[in-house]
């Protein structure tokens, strides 16, 4: 079993304590660096809207980017699993 380790990191102006896989800690400080400057961002950008609005607003920004990145994902994994099947067929004409 892995080793938990107890963390804070502080999330638009909130402190939150985690439990977290020790090799996980510091992708997980980094994602709230990255959050963090993206609702930076989205205050500047969006003066006077709510913290509730720009922490949405900053969900939906990460969440489009993770579907567009597993989008481009499974068209590499298909793309390569279609040429190592050429190999493969190659291979066996070859023997």
């Amino acid at each position: 079993m892995k080793e938990l380790v107890k963390i804070s990191v502080t999330v638009a102006n909130r402190k939150y304590t985690l439990s977290v896989e020790n090799e996980d800690e510091i992708l997980i400080r980094n994602a709230a660096e990255t959050i963090n400057n993206k609702v930076k961002e989205f205050l500047l950008q969006f003066p006077g809207k709510d913290m509730q609005d720009i922490m949405a607003m900053t969900l939906l920004n990460y969440a489009a980017s993770l579907g567009k990145s597993d989008k481009q994902n499974s068209f590499v994994n298909e793309e390569l699993h279609s040429r190592l099947q050429n190999i493969n067929q190659l291979l066996v004409e070859a023997v």
